[in-house]
């Protein structure tokens, strides 16, 4: 019996079936499950180190990540050590470092990152050697094209450029006081401001990036080109704790829509309420 009769002998909708899978094989197509679609990440990464030292010595590093593909909702940023580099401190981000390997994972208060947006983040470290820059930034493994700024060099004579019109000054975020105490238990605040009209809304965050983790800031705030310049207050919190020393922190206040470094430090001490018998 051949096999054309086997197969009308299954009945009608079976041969239909049949038939057509064998259609689309030979179209060179295959059945399978939908793939869903997935957001495109691609990234632009600009490194600038600043270093001291002769020998070894320490630096510092500014990186700015721009979103040159869809919107991303938390993103993780690794690079890694070409040299004998160690991390030290690290602001805008929860940083880690494993062998040579460094990993930044956005803050809690970052939001999201739009298309064609930028935020910013840097860290501190120390070198012995050489400090080369790293070259292989990813963002959620994805990687990034990369522009290197130089590290300036302490003995290069600097070149004055005649300008005609001068370029205005940065955007800044102000910071009023630097230092303040917080009794336990209890709150104080640092007032902000912006130093000049901004072209659009600017969110400033603050987050804590060295210190007693019982001290800690509220949420961000919003700043338009019609309030720029109205006090806002960013509200420090030490909670209660069991033992009878102060504890101190120290915060970071930023916005990823200032171009260009923002970063404000500040400091706050817990007042502590216990007695010492």
């Amino acid at each position: 019996m051949g096999h054309g009769t086997n197969l009308l002998r299954r009945g009608p909708r079976t041969a239909v079936a049949a038939v057509a899978v064998g259609a689309l094989a030979t179209a060179g197509l295959t059945l399978g499950p939908a793939t869903a679609a997935r957001a495109a990440i691609s990234c632009e990464v600009t490194y600038t180190g600043y270093q001291w030292g002769s020998g070894s010595g320490g630096f510092t590093a500014s990186i700015a990540v721009k979103n040159t593909g869809d919107p991303v909702t938390g993103w993780t940023l690794t690079f890694t050590f070409p040299g004998s580099q160690r991390l030290t401190q690290g602001w805008s981000a929860q940083w880690t470092q494993t062998g040579a390997r460094v990993t930044a994972t956005s803050p809690a208060w970052g939001g999201p990152v739009g298309a064609g947006s930028s935020f910013f983040l840097g860290f501190n470290g120390t070198w012995t050697g050489s400090n080369p820059p790293p070259t292989d930034f990813a963002i959620n493994g994805v990687p990034c094209t990369v522009n290197q700024v130089p590290n300036p060099s302490p003995s290069a004579t600097p070149v004055t450029t005649p300008s005609a019109t001068p370029s205005p000054p940065p955007l800044r975020i102000v910071i009023s006081p630097k230092s303040i105490v917080v009794p336990e238990g209890g709150t104080a605040g640092v007032q902000v401001t912006l130093s000049q009209r901004p072209p659009g809304n600017v969110i400033v965050g603050t987050g804590r990036v060295a210190g007693d983790t019982d001290l800690t800031a509220s949420a961000p705030v919003t700043f338009t080109p019609e309030n720029w310049d109205v006090p806002q207050t960013i509200t420090v919190t030490a909670a209660q704790d069991g033992d009878a020393t102060d504890g101190s922190a120290t915060f970071d206040s930023r916005s990823s829509q200032i171009t260009g470094s923002s970063a404000v430090l500040w400091t706050a001490v817990e007042r502590d309420d216990d007695i010492v018998p």
